[in-house]
């Protein structure tokens, strides 16, 4: 019996070292493939120190910073009528195209009106909600939107964007929303002076600011080290395995693909309510609120090839109907294009992450045919119409 229990220890302590040897192998050659538990990866470098200091903003976090009049991305083409302010993301921004092929500025040729950029690369909707506050009523519009792709519910509940993606270049601090008895609280950005930048460098403060940070969680993440075996039972290995394969890959625009918060009942009621005062907010001031639902190129193909809205977009319209708010989504609208046999395809209607200056096209299209059937086109257009259009 004692025989039989020592070789049984031999053999469990050599399949032991087996795997051990066999991890430590694999993570050593592939741990760039995966995201592990070092401390180097939020904090803040010397060498990004730079950037961070051009584009922080004490109040949302970081901005473009246009030198323009009101701080929009700058128009090709005024017409002297104001008409839409866009609030947003980089979807909102038209990330990866060129001034004159933004969904905005094919918008503004189709009406004969201004249509101002307010899209920050990065934003979440919480921090787009602040800008169209704190700027709106100092420069209105007859209209007014919130653009958003799905995703921003994983950013609307993070403080400091390395701990929602590590590799990240907005290496910031934001300000985020929290539900505080069925009301909306502001949680203000832990910077608040660019002097105080260096703070990111120090794990105290990081781990500070991770308390108000959905994804702060360090026991999520591996160590890389002995025993290597244990790796393997950590659950986000296999999912950045499984997914970093897949059709919704780990990227700066979707590093947590496998989080599906639009089923939780918080995020997901975080995001109603931003929904909820952004249009409150609107309509005190006289305008027009819409809430656009842009598009990423893994909703358009599940669309094509399920016949089937994503959840989450159908999550968002079933909401907007049920408390009366104006919403269109442009997943559709893209997938038709796809659907019909139309001269769009995928690789047309997206570059890398983006949508492409075609997309933009049939997004513009999409919108102005909104405000057609809202009589909203000829209050923007009606002074302009015939006059020549100034070049900026």
């Amino acid at each position: 019996m004692a025989r039989k229990f020592f070789l049984y220890t031999v053999l469990a302590a050599f399949l032991f070292g087996v795997i051990e040897l066999m991890s430590f192998g694999f993570f050593s050659l592939f741990h760039d493939r995966f995201t592990f538990l070092e401390t180097g990866l939020y904090r803040l470098s010397d060498t990004d120190l730079p950037l961070v200091e051009k584009r922080f903003d004490a109040r949302l976090g970081w901005g473009e910073h246009h030198t323009t009049p009101h701080g929009e991305r700058p128009m090709v083409r005024t017409y002297g009528t104001p008409l839409m302010a866009t609030y947003g993301d980089s979807y909102t921004y038209c990330a990866e195209v060129e001034d004159d092929e933004t969904w905005q500025t094919f918008l503004a040729d189709d009406t004969h009106s201004d249509i101002y950029n307010y899209g920050v690369g990065g934003f979440g909707t919480g921090q787009a909600y602040l800008r169209f506050r704190d700027e709106f009523s100092s420069h209105q519009t007859p209209v007014v939107t919130l653009g958003l792709i799905t995703e921003n519910i994983n950013r609307t509940v993070n403080v400091y964007r390395p701990y929602y993606y590590p590799a990240t270049q907005l290496r910031f601090t934001k300000p985020r929303f929290i539900l505080r008895d069925g009301d909306l609280a502001l949680l203000e950005n832990p910077i608040q002076d660019k002097v105080d930048l260096r703070k990111l460098m120090d794990d105290g403060f990081l781990r500070t600011v991770g308390k108000n940070d959905w994804w702060f969680n360090r026991d999520e993440y591996p160590v890389l080290g002995f025993p290597y075996s244990a790796i393997l039972l950590n659950q986000r290995i296999w999912k950045e395995a499984a997914f970093g394969k897949m059709e919704r890959p780990v990227t700066d625009m979707n590093p947590r693909p496998w989080a599906e918060l639009w089923k939780q009942d918080a995020p997901r009621s975080l995001m109603f309510a931003l929904f909820d005062r952004f249009f409150d907010d609107a309509r005190e001031l006289g305008a027009r609120p819409l809430l656009l639902i842009l598009p990423q190129r893994e909703e358009v193909e599940e669309q094509v090839r399920t016949g089937r809205l994503p959840h989450a977009v159908q999550s968002i319209l079933d909401h907007c109907e049920a408390q009366s708010l104006e919403c269109i989504e442009m997943i559709s609208v893209l997938a038709q294009q796809v659907q019909t046999g139309g001269a769009q395809t995928l690789d047309e209607l997206f570059l890398s992450a983006h949508v492409s200056p075609e997309g933009n096209r049939l997004i513009a299209q999409r919108i102005a045919q909104w405000l057609r059937e809202q009589g909203l086109d000829r209050q923007g257009s009606g002074d302009a119409q015939g006059s020549e259009p100034r070049v900026r």
